[in-house]
């Protein structure tokens, strides 16, 4: 954080700069999106919220489509999603069969299931924006990767920041808002979770991450 300080007071230095400057706030601003990715504001999958209870809050989500990845069965993968991630920001960044590029969105969402002990599976999911509902591009078929349909989902969650990289952080976060739950007359299913993520790992403050459980 302290390598930042020089940074953000540049940002104050050019927020007060003379209106002939304004071409060089406006060049760094781009900059520091461009390398941070820090004041971007992304299409976000729309949602409804249903019921807010104590720490928590329902909500449904319409039927939309996802581009994911197939389902993962290599548990290293817990430990690193970006083996999940790039393909999928490939896909965004031009391979598909359309050579286009796609406006990334949020949230970033791995389905997580648990069969036994040693047999959990992971898929990671981009939401395609309104743009791409109807008629999104289509992976390259070396990928693996495909177009999902995500049928209408109401889930229970709650927001928490810092940074949930590994698969035993976003177990934890899941085993307090389950508690949570309880507390309010809710049960879930621990083995059925939606890892969600909405922020680059650039950003610093204010982030924002979610334990999606479907209602029973």
């Amino acid at each position: 954080m302290r390598a930042l300080a020089p940074t953000c007071l540049l940002l104050v230095l050019l927020s007060s700069a003379a209106p002939s400057q304004a071409g060089i706030v406006d060049k760094f601003s781009d900059f520091i999106n461009q390398v941070f990715g820090i004041f971007r504001h992304y299409e976000e999958a729309p949602y409804t919220v249903i019921n807010k209870g104590h720490g928590y809050e329902e909500r449904e989500y319409p039927a939309s489509k996802w581009v994911c990845t197939p389902e993962n069965t290599n548990s290293d993968v817990g430990q690193d999603l970006g083996h999940l991630f790039w393909p999928l920001f490939n896909f965004i960044s031009g391979t598909n069969d359309r050579k286009e590029e796609i406006p990334m969105t949020t949230p970033v969402t791995t389905e997580f299931k648990v069969r036994g002990p040693s047999d959990k599976s992971y898929e990671m999911c981009f939401f395609l924006g309104a743009a791409h509902q109807d008629n999104p591009p289509r992976p390259q078929p070396s990928t693996g990767l495909y177009i999902k349909d995500r049928p209408e989902m109401r889930v229970l969650t709650r927001t928490v920041g810092g940074y949930l990289t590994h698969e035993e952080n976003w177990v934890e976060e899941a085993g307090k808002l389950a508690a949570i739950l309880q507390e309010n007359g809710k049960t879930v299913n621990l083995s059925h979770m939606y890892w969600v993520g909405y922020d680059s790992p650039m950003k610093f403050w204010n982030r924002r991450n979610e334990i999606w459980f479907l209602t029973n």
